[in-house]
């Protein structure tokens, strides 16, 4: 309602101009899925500024992991110091098979069920779906934060600061389910807390939209929150070709979902989130909490209300985006 009524008297937010629009799109179609990412450009700043003896163990690192040499370019992306990440790679090769799977790809390779060994990685109750997508998206992005989940491992005295909360905030997690769960908990205390005019927001609610785009941590990238009329085809299309850019330059989206009126004014809130994590030809895959699937949701299900939809968590809208912003609005 708020989309609509700014887009009605010319406050169309400017992700959603045609130049931004059309500018998000020409990104989207740059180069290869595998070349110029977020994550390539951080490697290549950080190789450019280091030392020779840190340019060095950045190059070993990169050539013991061989075909996983991307994930020592996230490490750096995340802002791991050196000598983690050389013993980060140094130690690969004694990772069992089924972390080195998730490490690589959190939110697996397809469709299906996503696993951290067996452990099925669903949210923990019905509030901290948002929690979940921050989770996820933080292992995409740094693979110290997924090494620890799905073996506890650390490297040196380094430790994300998010894996120092739960050490912190709730000692003595062993296994990979309590590590999973116990990090949406701290994720979630930390996006409600102060989040309306300094007071908490009610955890029952889940995460606040406008907390998402200030507390993820993804490669160094600065997000903002985009209200979304699913109605408007000219926004919709815009929010495609921003999410396909992102997703183009490695960072996944998170997406809210919610319903419609005519259940209720409670439903038309942003209720669920999901995280864009790949495109594909006719849509996107989408990673939900609520089945920990990711799922297939087509370009054309996102223009207007629909049926109960499984990659909306069986809600019928979408509401909100989480967008990086451009380097040049950080």
């Amino acid at each position: 309602m708020a989309a609509s009524v700014a887009a009605a008297i010319g406050l169309r937010a400017r992700w959603a101009s045609p130049y931004s629009a059309a500018h998000a799109a020409g990104r989207a179609q740059r180069g290869g899925p595998h070349t110029d990412t977020v994550f390539a450009r951080a490697y290549e700043r950080k190789r450019a500024r280091a030392s020779a003896a840190d340019a060095k163990a950045l190059d070993t690192s990169r050539s013991t992991l061989g075909e996983d040499a991307a994930l020592v370019e996230r490490a750096v992306a995340s802002g791991a110091p050196v000598a983690a990440i050389a013993g980060f790679a140094a130690a690969w090769d004694t990772f069992p098979r089924t972390a080195q799977h998730a490490i690589r790809q959190p939110a697996g390779a397809g469709l299906g069920h996503v696993r951290f060994g067996n452990v099925k990685a669903t949210q923990v109750d019905e509030t901290t779906c948002g929690a979940a997508v921050m989770a996820m998206m933080l292992m995409m992005g740094d693979p110290f934060v997924a090494a620890w989940v799905t073996t506890g491992r650390l490297f040196g005295d380094y430790m994300p600061v998010e894996v120092l909360s739960v050490t912190l905030d709730e000692p003595g997690v062993r296994t990979i389910d309590e590590r999973w769960d116990a990090l949406q908990r701290v994720l979630h205390r930390r996006a409600t807390r102060g989040a309306v005019l300094g007071l908490s927001w009610p955890r029952s609610l889940g995460t606040p939209p406008w907390r998402m785009d200030d507390l993820t941590r993804f490669a160094g990238v600065a997000f903002r929150g985009a209200v979304l009329d699913d109605s408007d085809a000219v926004a919709v299309t815009a929010a495609v070709s921003h999410a396909s850019a992102a997703l183009r330059d490695g960072i996944p989206v998170p997406l809210y979902t919610s319903g419609d009126s005519r259940s209720g004014l409670s439903t038309v809130m942003p209720r669920h989130v999901v995280l864009l994590t790949g495109r594909t030809p006719h849509g996107f895959q989408v990673y939900e909490p609520g089945s920990g699937r990711v799922l297939p949701l087509s370009e054309a299900r996102l223009y207007g209300p629909g049926p109960k939809e499984p990659a909306y968590g069986s809600w019928t809208r979408a509401s909100w985006l989480v967008l990086p912003k451009a380097r040049r609005d950080a």
